[in-house]
C-alpha cells in the first residue's frame, strides 16, 4: 500500500460489495506515500478486530534498514523508541501464506526451491526481495543489487515440491496493475495506481473456489479511484 490510504479504503469498500471477509495483504505498507502511519494503523486495527481473517505479510519495506531511508522514519518524527517498537512488530510478521491449500503468497518471490516447513522468518530475504524473470535458474538481479531473479523452472520446482498450483506476489510496479508469468503459474500484483508519479493501474484479486478474479483500478475524470476492469483467470 506504500502509504496510499485512499487505495486501501477503495479496496476494502470493494471487498465489502464482493462479500469478502478474509484478506491477505502482501506487504510494503509504509514508505514513499503520504499516509504510511494511517495505513499501518488501519491495518493493525483490522488485525486486532479480526485476527483470524486478516493476514499481514511482511514486505521489504517492513525492515528497518529500508524504512529508515524511504520516509517512514521521518513520518515518525525520527522518534527512535517508536521506530524500534514498530520494527520489532514488523520482525514478527509472517513472510508467506498458503491460501486454499494451493496458492503460495509472499511479497517478493522465492529463492532455491525448498519445502514450506524450511521457510523461516530469520532467513526471509528471498521472500521479501526476489523477482521473477523469463530466464531459467537463479541469477543476480541487475535492478536490485544483492537480490536474485528466479525463472520458470525454479517456480515450477517450488510448486511441485510443495504440491501447490500458483504463486501470488507483489513488489514490482506494473502498468496494468498485474501480470501473469510462467504460463499462469505466478501472478504479480501492485495495488497502487500512479505510484511515485509513474503512470499505472492498481490491482487486487479475489480468490474463491479455485478461481482468481482480478480487479484493476485507477483514477477517473473526477480524480477518484474507480474500477477499470475485472476478469476471471
Amino acid at each position: 500500500m506504500h502509504g496510499d490510504l485512499e487505495a486501501l479504503e477503495f479496496i476494502l469498500e470493494r471487498a465489502e460489495t464482493l462479500d469478502c471477509g478474509r484478506f491477505v495483504f502482501l506487504g510494503d505498507y509504509v514508505d514513499r506515500g503520504e499516509h504510511s502511519i494511517e495505513v499501518l494503523c488501519r491495518l493493525f486495527q483490522l488485525k486486532i478486530d479480526h485476527p483470524e481473517n486478516i493476514v499481514l505479510l511482511r514486505g521489504n519495506h517492513e525492515t528497518s534498514e529500508i524504512n529508515i531511508c524511504y520516509g517512514f522514519y521521518h513520518d515518525l518524527d525520527r522518534d527512535e523508541e517508536l521506530f524500534t517498537l514498530v520494527n520489532r512488530t514488523f520482525d514478527r510478521m509472517p513472510v508467506a501464506a498458503v491460501v486454499n491449500g494451493s496458492v503460495f503468497c509472499a511479497h517478493g518471490g522465492i529463492g532455491d526451491p525448498v519445502s514450506l516447513d524450511l521457510i523461516e522468518k530469520e532467513d526471509c530475504f528471498a521472500y521479501l526481495w526476489n523477482d521473477p524473470c523469463d530466464d531459467p535458474g537463479l541469477a543476480i538481479s541487475a535492478q536490485r543489487g544483492g537480490t536474485e531473479m528466479f525463472g520458470p523452472d525454479v517456480c515450477e520446482e517450488f510448486l511441485r515440491i510443495n504440491g501447490l498450483e500458483k504463486i501470488v506476489r507483489a513488489h514490482s510496479t506494473l502498468e496494468t496493475g498485474y501480470k501473469w508469468w510462467f504460463d499462469g503459474k505466478l501472478l504479480s500484483m501492485f495495488s497502487i495506481p500512479d505510484y511515485c508519479g509513474m503512470k499505472g493501474k492498481g490491482a487486487f484479486a479475489l480468490m474463491e473456489k479455485g478461481n482468481i478474479e482480478i480487479f484493476a483500478f485507477g483514477r477517473d475524470i473526477e480524480g477518484s479511484y474507480s474500477l477499470v476492469s475485472s476478469g476471471n483467470c
